[in-house]
């Protein structure tokens, strides 16, 4: 059974609070990229020689960048997306949720800004389809920062401690459950992971006004179809790459942290013990300032 169809079926009238509604509005740096396949809801700052694109880590959505972006767009061009069916970007009807579908949505998304080459800044889920894209389409790819991110046996384990009775694996019971009770989820989500706390009401306001602006949260789809199966085959990855771990998130505390280095032997490992789950976010001039170490 596939049930993840059920995060693909937007009415019109999401579609339109969504694209001309409040949401579309929240800030000046805000586009949307209507894509065969989703529209991307994203936003594009700074003018520096380098472009860093980021992935924003759900339930995260693109409000919660503001002070990322200040900190890094005098010296880059910054671009931060929502992951189709994931915040405010619409996936069409029937889009699947395979690691090779979405990231290759995402390198449409890529190759239409045409600002390529790319540093891909992914965290955790995401970061697969930075290696998928880094490996297949090294001209888009100029660099790696990868956030919480093991290996694919390491991830997979930590998925099972998201959802270690197996409800969000479930089709259609999975969706369903998570699209009523996603509200407390992300809630409960932000007061595991967050190494801050005292950044626990901002974080968690910011994704409750994205869900009364139509924002998706479509988990249970990604840990049926996306964070599933065998090991990818993400080929031979050459750029350089940073690897930078929250050592303050929860969620993580059995991840054998290093295990990415299988697939990235030439990365640099940075751990930020202030940080939890969102270290670009929880700790962004620090974060800001390995990044212009890396690829400044």
């Amino acid at each position: 059974m596939n049930g993840t169809w059920l995060d693909t079926l937007v009415t019109p009238w999401r579609r339109a609070r969504v694209t001309r509604g409040p949401g579309s509005r929240t800030r000046a740096d805000l586009h949307f990229m209507h894509l065969p396949r989703a529209s991307i809801r994203y936003r594009l700052a700074g003018t520096g020689p380098r472009t860093i694109v980021f992935c924003a880590d759900p339930p995260v959505t693109l409000e919660l960048y503001d002070e990322l972006i200040a900190e890094l767009a005098p010296d880059f061009r910054v671009v931060v997306f929502e992951m189709p069916a994931f915040g405010l970007s619409l996936p069409s009807l029937g889009l699947g949720f395979e690691l090779d579908t979405m990231a290759g949505v995402i390198g449409e998304f890529l190759r239409q800004l045409t600002l390529a080459p790319y540093v891909l800044a992914f965290p955790c889920v995401p970061a697969y389809s930075a290696l998928w894209l880094a490996g297949r389409h090294p001209e888009l790819v100029s660099g790696l920062v990868l956030m919480q991110a093991p290996d694919w046996p390491q991830e997979l384990a930590w998925k099972h401690g998201r959802d270690p009775k197996g409800i969000l694996a479930r089709p259609y019971i999975g969706q369903i459950l998570l699209c009523l009770l996603r509200r407390k989820r992300a809630g409960l989500w932000y007061r595991l992971t967050l190494g801050r706390q005292e950044l626990l009401e901002h974080f968690t306001d910011t994704t409750q006004c994205a869900f009364d602006h139509g924002a998706g949260f479509s988990l249970a789809s990604a840990f049926q179809r996306h964070l599933n199966g065998p090991e990818p085959a993400f080929g031979s990855i050459a750029q350089p790459a940073l690897v930078i771990w929250g050592e303050a998130d929860r969620s993580h505390q059995h991840t054998d942290q290093a295990s990415i280095l299988r697939y990235l032997p030439q990365a640099r490992l940075v751990h930020f013990s202030e940080a939890g789950h969102f270290p670009e976010l929880e700790a962004p001039q620090r974060f800001a300032a390995e990044l212009r170490a890396q690829f400044g």
